[in-house]
């Protein structure tokens, strides 16, 4: 038995190694990005578009709903280039009438295909591109280029938080029938660190919309920020339970796939951009 207890702490630690180096692999390469120029950005987002898509569409293969992969592939691709030339929302029509077409093309479509298709292109194409708007509307703006990173740290920090503190103190389950791991005092643990985080980044990232706010103000940003990415990461975990997975791949292994590290993004980066919008 204590043999049994010595080689369960070694995984999980050799477990908790491959997720820092893993994610701090992530968070290097795309902090990188995200401070370079918008093509390097579009290009990125593009790629992970790519790569998200094609687990979305696998996963909701195992409940029987067959996507074409390469045509919403190559729409949502498409949907980050106008996000990079300030042609969205508009340019959404089209690739949306396109999966419509489609369907109606063929000899034998279940309604459920071209809603899911629809639904594919709004979630992993016009969702992630906002990060490419975001750059866009900085650069346009003269806005200091950590505010693009902003929604990334402060979903990243949430997250991790939630999970730390969710380990350590846990008792309540946040959503047991979605995510049996996530708690409550994970939850209240992410939105305090993302509060802090929110309150000295956006106090400290110069020329911004956020400059001449209040301390307590900005704080609350984070409280909402960190709320709704918290509601991305469940959104995602209804599909996984629905069809008896835990993730969407093994691409990064203990991360899972890349659209499990994307999942709060793809919420909280379209709420930020529409705030900035309202508050410019």
């Amino acid at each position: 038995m204590p043999s049994d207890n010595v080689a369960s702490a070694a995984l999980m630690k050799n477990s908790w190694v491959r997720r820092i180096l893993v994610g701090a692999g992530l968070g290097v390469a795309i902090f990188a990005a995200v401070l370079s120029r918008r093509e390097v950005i579009a290009v990125i987002t593009a790629a992970w578009v790519v790569l998200a898509t094609f687990e979305f569409i696998q996963l909701l293969g195992k409940a029987e709903i067959k996507l074409s992969r390469w045509l919403l592939t190559i729409l949502n691709v498409a949907i980050v280039a106008a996000a990079y030339f300030n042609w969205l929302p508009g340019f959404l029509v089209a690739p949306i009438a396109v999966v419509l077409l489609a369907a109606v093309a063929m000899r034998e479509t279940k309604p459920r295909v071209p809603v899911y298709g629809a639904f594919c292109l709004i979630y992993l194409g016009f969702f992630p591109a906002h990060l490419v708007l975001l750059k866009n509307l900085a650069v346009g703006r003269n806005w200091s280029p950590w505010l693009v990173f902003f929604p990334l740290a402060l979903t990243w920090l949430n997250d991790t938080a939630g999970l730390v503190f969710g380990k350590l103190i846990g008792r309540h389950k946040l959503s047991p029938t979605i995510s049996p791991n996530k708690t409550i005092e994970g939850y209240i643990a992410g939105l305090v660190f993302s509060a802090i985080l929110s309150a000295v980044y956006l106090h400290l990232a110069k020329p911004s919309p956020f400059s001449s706010r209040p301390i307590w103000w900005l704080a609350v940003v984070g409280i909402g920020l960190g709320t709704i990415a918290q509601a991305g990461d469940l959104f995602e975990s209804m599909f996984k339970r629905a069809v008896g997975v835990k993730d969407t791949s093994s691409a990064l292994a203990d991360h899972g796939g890349f659209l499990d590290r994307v999942d709060s993004l793809l919420f909280a980066i379209p709420a930020f951009y529409y705030l900035v919008l309202y508050l410019y």
